[in-house]
């Protein structure tokens, strides 16, 4: 019967979101000059510096919407959501040979140039500058560009880190969503930018060691120390050289407007048929599933680690609260307001780029702390409530009969509370498993990221969003389910009670 629950309800989602498209299409404008997107809607991603061209370049572009990935830009394109999509030319001419309903427009917005963005006065941006002009003149950026932006993929294929690396290591933090310029496939990160950084560290005989990053988090990834370099797209621009700086450009590209083809006929291909092809794209090829999987087991290990933890640290911190010094309850109150106050998104990036910025520590143990810490001091304030509920009374009629302080928590005071804060504590849990979707922003690959991964890949939001949602879904159900059992065994109310020396 569940099965057929979650079943059906898996093809009202399908049809819905095929379905809700068609109304939200409107009639469709027409746009022959860049002067006709005045006070159109525009899409692009955070951190991306198209909002400032744009406006330059069109009267009235005020109208911003921005989304985390190129995916999900192209997906509310595709729906009528925005006018356009402010994007790289490669990614745009990219997103059209996947989807004819798609074209760019033939007037770019601004000429753009990517190069590899260093700290400041770094030692590598010189000696880079000297590699990229060398590659540039012996015809090496130009045979890249061939291969990457061509059609054939047998030849997309990365060197092989097999120099000495006598010279050290970069730590090169990059983008993911920009295909073709530098994406994720199978084996890990693919494309031209990713090709070139590897050619160089071989002619410096350094080795690289490479780490995925949300765009908008590889400045702070760069300026915190985490990173020695950051690419992905990384447009070289004046305000960005304030703080930054920029080797020479390795590729010459431009801004351009991503819309809709005016001239394309929908195909008459079969609904079922439409799925098994989203289906295959996202599971079969390059071996997708397995990365679900591994993102699957990576939500999974936090959320175990952090509901562990922060059920221990919560019950400390209510301890203190009730039973320590006023200097300590204070300290303790001041912490649990303090972190409650602070979007787990905010956490998890001070953790990281700040507070753990100069130690060359990976990203899971520091999502498995902030979580644990962040799911802690709601717990403390959930248990604390549960032991408020309490009367006095039961403590001192236990003390009165001959139990001691800690025998009198354990066996009196501690089973009442726990029937009402479990049902609570429950509910706080499930929610902690759902929010660790944020962790993408510090660079751990749960399921969330490997599926905006498979988004970014295939430019669809059918199956990623649809099988996300599902294996959440029936992640919490399980988790909800396997609760209750431990909540039935705690509670008394559900306990058989015989009396000793009485037969019935």
């Amino acid at each position: 019967m569940m099965k057929k629950k979650i079943f059906n309800l898996l093809v009202f989602l399908a049809t819905l979101l095929t379905v809700l498209p068609c109304f939200a299409a409107g009639e469709q404008k027409v746009f022959k000059t860049l002067n006709d997107f005045s006070g159109a809607r525009f899409s692009t991603y955070s951190g991306s510096t198209a909002v400032y061209h744009t406006q330059n370049a069109i009267p009235n572009a005020n109208n911003f919407v921005y989304y985390s990935t190129i995916a999900d830009a192209i997906v509310a394109l595709k729906s009528n959501k925005v006018d356009a999509f402010v994007c790289d030319d490669p990614v745009a001419r990219l997103a059209v040979s996947k989807n004819p309903e798609l074209r760019v427009f033939p007037e770019p917005i601004y000429p753009d140039n990517y190069g590899f963005a260093f700290p400041k006065n770094s030692p590598l941006t010189p000696q880079f500058n000297k590699i990229i002009q060398k590659f540039a003149s012996d015809g090496t950026l130009q045979k890249l560009k061939d291969i990457w932006l061509g059609s054939d993929e047998t030849k997309k294929i990365l060197p092989k880190q097999d120099w000495s690396g006598k010279n050290g290591t970069i730590r090169c933090f990059h983008d993911y969503t920009s295909e073709p310029i530098i994406y994720v496939g199978s084996d890990g990160p693919l494309g031209y930018e990713m090709d070139v950084l590897l050619r160089i560290a071989k002619e410096l005989d350094m080795k690289v060691e490479l780490t995925m990053c949300e765009f908008d988090g590889l400045l702070a990834a760069l300026q915190s120390g985490k990173a020695d370099v950051i690419c992905g797209c990384m447009s070289i621009m004046p305000e960005r050289k304030n703080v930054v700086d920029f080797s020479d450009p390795h590729y010459k590209a431009a801004l351009v407007l991503l819309i809709r083809n005016e001239a394309y006929v929908a195909s008459e291909e079969n609904f079922f048929d439409s799925i098994i092809a989203s289906f295959n794209r996202t599971f079969i090829v390059e071996n997708r599933w397995k990365l679900i999987l591994d993102g699957l087991w990576v939500t999974i290990l936090i959320s175990a680690c952090a509901g562990i933890g922060g059920l221990l640290l919560g019950f400390m911190l209510c301890m203190l609260k009730r039973e320590g010094s006023k200097t300590v309850r204070q300290i303790v109150s001041t912490f649990i307001r303090l972190i409650q106050g602070t979007p787990i998104v905010v956490f998890l990036m001070i953790l990281y780029f700040i507070v753990f910025g100069s130690v060359n520590i990976a990203p899971l143990p520091i999502a498995i702390l902030g979580f644990t810490i962040n799911f802690g001091v709601y717990a403390a304030e959930i248990y604390n409530s549960g032991l408020d509920t309490v009367d006095n009374g039961q403590r001192e009629a236990a003390l009165a009969l001959g139990y001691t302080p800690k025998q009198t928590f354990w066996k009196v005071i501690f089973p009442q509370a726990a029937q009402h804060f479990l049902p609570i504590l429950k509910g706080e849990f499930i929610s902690m498993v759902k929010t660790t979707s944020v962790v993408g922003y510090i660079s751990v690959q749960d399921l969330t990221m490997v599926t905006d991964i498979i988004h970014a890949r295939t430019m669809e939001a059918f199956f990623p969003l649809i099988v996300t949602a599902a294996i959440y879904l029936i992640i919490a159900n399980l988790l909800t389910s396997f609760l209750d059992l431990i909540e039935i065994k705690i509670n008394p109310k559900h306990s058989k009670r015989t009396v000793k020396g009485v037969k019935m």
